[in-house]
């Protein structure tokens, strides 16, 4: 019983809100101003959405995720790479948690922040000093390469992903590539 009332509703509201006539309501609305604001007014705006590099003519600019700033696609002697720059705010979740992230699309089991430190290579470029770090799985013939490039309330994460047999033919570019990135003046 509560069904069929249930339907008469439903068939009742339905036909009322129907008519013959084929109308078509418009609305306008005014557009409102947004305030305008500068620089000052906003401290913590991040003002690094655009990035400046060097980077070796081979690469080529190729299509990525809205959450990276760049993608590349590096070309060496056993395929291509893929490489993208993000940028987080604060340390981005920390060395040891994103290191254990990339070793597990790698498949590889979580380690410790100690052994992450001593696999880490520091290098120096023109934002500061940041941390390079080689990840690989010969079993899926798969590696990473990655540079945690810390500035201020952000960082920058630049991961190259290629077989393992191609970081020995890129790593000095990688490494130009991160020690260039930089801000527009």
């Amino acid at each position: 019983m509560i069904t069929n009332k249930s339907i008469y509703f439903c068939v009742l509201i339905i036909s009322l809100s129907c008519t013959m006539n084929d109308n078509t309501r418009s609305y306008q609305l005014t557009k409102t101003d947004k305030p305008q604001t500068t620089e000052k007014d906003q401290p913590n705006k991040n003002k690094s959405t655009k990035l400046i590099w060097e980077k070796p003519d081979s690469w080529v600019l190729s299509d990525g995720s809205s959450m990276r700033l760049a993608s590349f696609a590096i070309p060496y002697s056993g395929g291509t790479g893929d490489l993208s720059v993000i940028q987080l705010g604060g340390d981005g979740g920390g060395l040891k948690s994103n290191v254990n992230r990339w070793r597990r699309q790698l498949n590889l089991e979580p380690i410790s922040l100690m052994k992450i430190e001593n696999n880490i290579s520091m290098n120096s470029g023109t934002l500061g000093t940041y941390s390079m770090i080689k990840i690989i799985n010969q079993e899926i013939d798969s590696a990473f390469l990655c540079a945690i490039i810390p500035n201020g309330d952000y960082t920058i994460f630049v991961k190259l992903s290629l077989k393992p047999i191609g970081i020995i033919a890129v790593k000095d570019d990688f490494i130009r590539f991160c020690s260039s990135i930089n801000f527009p003046n």
